[in-house]
């Protein structure tokens, strides 16, 4: 599956290695604070556009 952060080929629910997003799964929220991430979908996306670290 695709990283939903930065779209790098990563496994479900495992941490990606290009920006450190743990994946939820399929389903993610975009606005919804879930599972071990200390940020939103949509505030690490905004992160890594920016070059920011995911948190």
């Amino acid at each position: 599956m695709k990283c939903p952060v930065c779209g790098e080929e990563v496994d479900m629910f495992d941490i990606c290695d290009s920006c450190e997003w743990q994946n939820n799964g399929p389903k993610e929220n975009e606005t919804d604070l879930e599972g071990p991430n200390k940020m939103t979908l949509k505030q690490a996306r905004e992160a890594y556009k920016k070059s920011r670290k995911v948190i």
